[in-house]
């Protein structure tokens, strides 16, 4: 097996595929332009060398491999926990097929790059992999912190508490389709808030990709429409790694629920919660007191 050449605290890309000079060649180069490299020579190789090194966050594969395949390996991966679910992978074929393309798409690939390609083919589609792993990981890390501040927003105190008198008289079940339209009018502001600071301000410090799935995924409910996982990942101005992880975190603070589709079951649909609507508008109406005041 290669061995790598350069510093320790750099993200590793492994190469895998079953022709001894493709690996040797394309670990060569990417280590000539600064990345840290090592190399497997088949899928079962390199799963073992994926599980034993933490530092691997990318993988570029071969397709067609004896055994076990790049698609295979890259299924195996992906069920490896949070890294596996955030690691970059770019697969490598002499052969292009329709079905290992739609694989691709569907396993999140980075990059599919039909042989022949010019190393800085290769050498691009790394760094931008190397890049976005490094987001998700960044974002991994603080995924508890994101979780708990976001049911402690949702714990915030009621209005009929904060403001007993005024909560009741502008909110009570006397006018419920009065305080629907406020809740929403609310939504739709915090949302264009939201937009507006991520044109602003950069997204990998100030984001906050659970919060305003939460959001969107509320304002999607109020207008009597559903959305999907894919739907509501792609909605949350972040990697899909970090927006499928925020959902499971979500799901797992019982915020939202997923249930498959039953004429597709590929596909996964995602509600609020129970509880994440109840402490929802709890949060809207407290917003629209104060800004009433």
């Amino acid at each position: 097996m290669l061995q790598d050449q350069q510093t320790e605290d750099a993200v590793k890309i492994l190469v895998v595929d079953d022709e001894e000079s493709a690996v040797e060649e394309l670990v060569f180069a990417l280590c000539a332009a600064g990345f840290k490299a090592v190399g497997a020579y088949s899928a079962a190789q390199g799963l073992e060398s994926f599980l034993k090194d933490e530092r691997i966050g990318v993988v570029v594969s071969d397709i067609r491999m004896p055994m076990q395949d790049g698609i295979g390996l890259l299924q195996r991966i992906r069920r490896c926990g949070d890294r596996g679910a955030a690691c970059g992978f770019i697969l490598m074929t002499g052969f292009p097929e329709v079905a290992n393309a739609i694989a691709a798409i569907d396993l999140r690939v980075e990059k599919y790059l039909p042989k022949p390609f010019e190393p800085e083919e290769a050498l691009a589609a790394a760094a931008a992999a190397v890049s976005n792993y490094r987001k998700a990981v960044g974002s991994a890390n603080t995924r508890d912190l994101a979780v708990s501040t976001l049911r402690a927003l949702l714990d915030a105190p009621t209005s009929a508490v904060a403001f007993p008198h005024r909560a009741k008289d502008k909110f009570g079940a006397a006018d419920p389709e009065e305080r629907d339209r406020q809740r929403t009018a609310t939504l739709k502001s915090m949302l264009h808030s939201r937009k507006l600071r991520s044109e602003l301000l950069p997204q990998e410090i100030f984001g906050d990709p659970a919060w305003f799935m939460l959001l969107e995924l509320a304002l999607i409910e109020r207008s009597g429409k559903t959305t999907s996982v894919s739907g509501l990942s792609m909605s949350a101005h972040t990697s899909q790694a970090t927006a499928l992880r925020r959902i499971q975190d979500m799901v797992e603070a019982d915020l939202i629920v997923r249930h498959e589709d039953s004429r597709d079951r590929r596909r996964s649909y995602v509600a609020l919660s129970p509880n994440a609507h109840e402490r929802l508008n709890r949060l809207l109406d407290r917003i629209a007191e104060e800004q009433s005041r």
